[in-house]
């Protein structure tokens, strides 16, 4: 500790704690910076002594949120699931009627029409699966052709 408070100019209690609270480094990110900066090892473990010693510690929410920050967590899986059902009642009657009307009221793969079939409005990417209800991911189907399109999706 003596070598890295000569190498850097700095009692070494001083620069941890800059580093800890002032630049929000973990334990690990202050190891690893010793070591770039004045290729100096260090125990991640030896800093977490000395930060405990000087009474710096975090909690865990922040300890959690800060690694997130930076890019070390991830809480993507922590995330719950939107279901699908809360995104599509977006899709109101107004633009379930600017769908028909710009597709032609014609099914975009096999051309039926309201004459031949029940026309549905349909996600091109589904909502489960990340798509919106904005018209460019909406399309027009018959009842035949949205079936064949689920149970296709299903297999893939």
């Amino acid at each position: 500790m003596n070598s890295i408070s000569l190498a850097f100019n700095t009692p070494f209690d001083v620069l941890i704690k800059n580093l800890y609270l002032d630049q929000k480094f973990s334990a690990q990110e202050i190891s690893d910076y010793i070591v770039k900066e004045k290729n100096i090892l260090i125990t991640t473990r030896s800093i977490q002594r000395q930060l405990k010693k000087l009474g710096l510690t975090r909690g865990l929410s922040d300890a959690f949120n800060l690694a997130i920050k930076n890019g070390r967590k991830s809480y993507e899986h922590l995330k719950k699931p939107i279901k699908a059902s809360l995104l599509r009642r977006g899709i109101n009657l107004k633009l379930r009627y600017e769908i028909l009307q710009r597709d032609g009221s014609r099914c975009v793969i096999c051309g039926k029409t309201t004459k031949d079939d029940i026309l549905v409005v349909d996600h091109i990417v589904p909502v489960v699966r990340g798509g919106t209800n904005s018209p460019n991911n909406l399309q027009t189907l018959c009842r035949a052709c949205n079936h064949g399109k689920m149970i296709l999706s299903e297999r893939i």
